[in-house]
């Protein structure tokens, strides 16, 4: 007797779900070393595969229920795991000890800290650090669950990262159910919430390597939900706390006045600044503390770069015509042409969902550091929007963790340019689909 077809179907499914899982607790389990990046990749390649045929062939009404075991299953995976591709882990625990210990983390560098040979200070962190001459950069909704983390103490550094995964999965769990929720209000397709529940880019910056944009993102779609709920008192203070887990939000506060107009929005964006003002407070409370921050947010933007595109396109034609990098020049032009890209997006979008695409995309487009998980954000809109594009930037941003196979972290030019020709590939692809589309509809309407 042959094979029954359900039979083979279950297989197929089982498969699929192995080659995820080993992939996953490959990541999460069997590597302590981030400079093995081909091993890394084969781990992300295993991952993808399966992602790209669950969704494409097992993503059907009769799989939510095993999709729904692997979204969740493949985060519980990770819970004891330690993070492998970020070392920002050491200053989130360092922050928070700073904290418990009555000091906020814009009064004093932690080379300062160490100087002073407080007998709290973890040296073990200190030399793990990536940034110790620097006042933190992490705003209060962060610097909250650091306090949480630092609770276990010195030599418990595992359990701290238990503490931090907990409230990072918790606040990516908040964003797959605000995803079906709103899926349902717009009456689109549930299962279009595994583009993100299931992207292993998301499982692996997220709840592997503990990476606050997904507070950022579960905060920016509960703002969007209470806006189409009309109920925009809400969504400005949603937005706030967006702003209080990455200050990045506080760009899409115009895309309300599409939806409540001027004076409402006026009002919203008072009530988003007191959210912000009433959480930075205890830790920002005089001017010098201000300073310090701002400094920290400054240096970082202005010293540091990862994975640019426009920006090392600019680089590149610098050090060739004028022999150096002209990035006090450079800064300001992309700067600029963020800021016409935004005033485009407010005029052009049509919703807010688009708006929020567009202005991240834009955004990433050409600043100086994409790190992976900044994409994310466009992965959680990708649901919402007619384009794709964001997913296989989530793929083809992975050939950036090639920077980490030395130290000091080197990038491959070579790499970038792949990276970023092929997306720009695909999205001219997808443009031309639309241009397409669009022609049919007008010619068969007339």
């Amino acid at each position: 007797m042959g094979i029954s077809k359900p039979n083979i179907l279950t297989a197929w499914s089982f498969s699929l779900m192995s080659f995820y899982t080993v992939g996953c607790l490959s990541l999460g389990h069997f590597k302590d070393d981030r400079t093995d990046i081909i091993s890394i990749w084969v781990s992300l390649i295993f991952m993808f595969i399966a992602y790209f045929f669950i969704l494409f062939k097992r993503n059907k009404d009769n799989n939510i229920k095993q999709n729904n075991y692997l979204a969740y299953g493949a985060r519980l995976i990770l819970l004891f795991s330690f993070p492998l591709l970020s070392d920002d882990i050491y200053r989130f625990i360092w922050d928070g000890s700073q904290i418990l210990n009555g000091i906020t983390p814009f009064a004093y560098t932690p080379k300062a800290l160490v100087d002073f040979n407080l007998n709290w200070v973890d040296l073990e962190l200190y030399q793990k650090m990536n940034s110790p001459l620097y006042y933190s950069v992490y705003p209060p909704i962060n610097q909250f669950a650091f306090v949480l983390s630092a609770i276990p103490g010195k030599g418990n550094l595992l359990a701290s990262v238990i503490i931090l995964r907990i409230i990072i999965l918790a606040f990516d769990i908040g964003n797959i159910y605000l995803i079906k929720k709103l899926l349902r209000f717009y009456h689109k397709d549930e299962k279009l919430v595994f583009w993100y529940a299931l992207n292993p880019l998301v499982i692996i910056e997220f709840t592997g390597n503990l990476h606050f944009e997904a507070a950022m993102i579960f905060f920016t779609l509960l703002a969007v939900w209470f806006l189409i709920k009309e109920k925009w008192i809400y969504a400005a203070i949603a937005l706030g706390l967006a702003v209080c887990s990455k200050l990045l939000p506080l760009i899409f506060l115009p895309l309300f006045i599409k939806h409540i107009g001027w004076k409402k929005s006026v009002y919203a964006g008072l009530i988003c600044g007191f959210t912000v003002l009433i959480l930075f407070l205890p830790f920002i409370y005089n001017l010098e503390l201000a300073q310090n921050f701002i400094s920290s947010i400054q240096l970082y933007y202005g010293k540091f770069e990862f994975n640019g595109s426009i920006y090392q396109l600019l680089k590149a034609i610098g050090w060739k015509w004028l022999g150096y990098n002209p990035i006090a020049y450079t800064s300001k032009i992309l700067v600029g042409l963020t800021l016409i890209g935004f005033l485009v997006t407010y005029l052009k979008s049509k919703n807010i969902f688009e708006g929020i695409f567009w202005m991240m995309f834009i955004y990433t487009l050409f600043g100086a550091i994409v790190h992976p998980w900044y994409i994310l954000i466009l992965v959680a809109f990708t649901p919402f929007v007619k384009w794709r594009f964001g997913i296989l930037w989530s793929v083809l941003i992975c050939l950036s963790y090639f920077t980490y196979r030395v130290i000091p972290y080197q990038e491959d030019i070579n790499l970038v340019i792949i990276e970023y020709v092929l997306l720009s590939l695909f999205i001219l692809f997808e443009i031309y689909k639309q241009f397409i589309t669009k022609n049919k509809v007008y010619k068969l309407s007339n």
